[in-house]
């Protein structure tokens, strides 16, 4: 499949370090990570629990800034933005658990990110529809609650929900984690159809080594630090 085009990164880390704190102690969760997401296509990041992984994932998301380095969105560094507005507007995270509102139906779950954008009503019911469309789901889900569907839909709404947002990089924490080996399968097509017919970047963080067959790099955290991937006895 085609390849962005954008040679420079939309995404990158330079020398990226975070520390947890307490009054009794200090984690080095994250230890002097450099890499580059660019568009147009789809990583995973492995690794045990433990490893960083799911700390680089916030780091990335604007849920906290590095204790040490950059994490650098289209040029600009996250400590020099309004992170609020980075959460809203350029990252949009994707949940093992779905994270999706239980008290408002799957077509105002989708409608939530493009409200907060300042969308009437009315259009936004239009646009997410046609998000909810993208993802491979039939109209019926709209009235839907997400108590009322399955897991696989939910984090298609989930994967919606995100697209509505505006956001052009993904970052899925093991969005395969609750699902069966078929809607895993599926919701990873999905995500990898987004990066390469859609330009989006899809980054998955995740322990399923089945993902690494399907992505285009592979990267794995162990205690802190990014390493070049190397899968025997990895596990």
């Amino acid at each position: 499949m085609e390849q962005s085009s954008h040679t420079e990164p939309i995404l990158k880390l330079e020398k990226v370090s975070y520390q947890y704190r307490n009054q009794y102690t200090a984690v080095d969760a994250v230890k002097d990570v450099s890499t580059e997401f660019c568009e147009g296509k789809m990583y995973a990041i492995i690794g045990k629990s433990g490893s960083g992984k799911s700390t680089l994932l916030s780091l990335m998301a604007g849920l906290a800034l590095p204790s040490e380095g950059q994490v650098i969105y289209r040029g600009t560094a996250t400590d020099s933005v309004d992170l609020d507005k980075y959460r809203r507007e350029n990252v949009a995270v994707v949940y093992q658990s779905f994270n999706l509102f239980p008290l408002m139906t799957c077509l105002e779950n989708v409608c939530f990110p493009l409200e907060l954008l300042g969308m009437n009503p009315k259009e936004a019911a239009i646009t997410a529809k046609e998000f909810i469309e993208h993802v491979n789901l039939p109209d019926s889900v709209y009235k839907r609650f997400p108590n009322m569907i399955s897991g696989g839909e939910k984090q298609r709404v989930g994967i919606a929900r995100a697209l509505a947002s505006g956001a052009k990089v993904i970052l899925a924490d093991e969005p395969t984690g609750n699902l069966d080996i078929a809607n895993g399968e599926k919701i990873v097509q999905l995500l990898r159809d987004l990066a390469h017919k859609d330009n989006y970047t899809v980054i998955i963080v995740t322990h399923d080594m089945s993902i690494t067959q399907v992505v285009d790099e592979v990267m794995r955290m162990s205690d802190g630090y990014l390493l070049p991937l190397v899968t025997e006895g990895w596990e």
